[in-house]
């Protein structure tokens, strides 16, 4: 970044959470930085920290060609924070249909 500019403070992604969200907001503190993939790479470090950081700091960067490519990676890592876990309500409620086979059930 030129000298004169100020880095915007960023969002901290541990780890946890919804990774979408991260790259989001990520994305709109850095609208100033226009089409500057490689620069966008760089600061991303800077809204990471455990388990998200030390994911970030054991890859290759030299993988990720385009800010795309990195996101992605980001995204896939991550994408199980974004799963929905059924409760012990919705567990006890859980029961077999009629028209269902065991199998199915089970799924």
């Amino acid at each position: 970044m030129p000298a004169r500019c100020k880095s915007p403070k960023f969002d901290i992604f541990d780890g946890t959470g919804d990774p979408y969200e991260n790259l989001r907001a990520y994305r709109d503190k850095l609208v100033g930085v226009g089409r500057n993939e490689k620069l966008r790479m760089k600061l991303f470090i800077r809204s990471l920290t455990g388990e998200a950081l030390t994911w970030y700091t054991r890859q290759d960067l030299r993988n990720w060609r385009t800010w795309q490519d990195m996101a992605e990676d980001f995204m896939n890592r991550f994408r199980c924070n974004t799963e929905i876990t059924p409760d012990v309500f919705a567990l006890v409620n859980l029961q077999k249909k009629p028209s269902e086979s065991f199998q199915e059930y089970v799924r």
